[in-house]
């Protein structure tokens, strides 16, 4: 079974079309709550929120560190 990951909740707020950019693909969906309910097979955060051609775009970036959230959801302490 592989791990599948969701995007921020923040998602779900926009009511208006939404434009979703990761790297050189772009998806459009008619608004951010099906735009959520998609699954990646990586963890992506918003790096991005603009507007284009009445679309809210949201451009996404590969986290950097996927484990931050313990098993038990706690953040993990970082040393550095």
């Amino acid at each position: 079974m592989a791990l599948t990951y969701k995007l921020d909740a923040v998602l779900k707020k926009i009511t208006s079309p939404v434009i979703l950019v990761i790297g050189d693909v772009t998806t459009e969906y008619p608004d951010g709550k099906t735009a959520y309910e998609q699954s990646y097979d990586k963890s992506y955060t918003i790096s991005e929120i603009c507007t284009k051609d009445s679309k809210v775009c949201v451009v996404l970036t590969e986290r950097d560190r996927v484990n931050d959230i313990t098993w038990c959801g706690e953040e993990q302490a970082s040393f550095f």
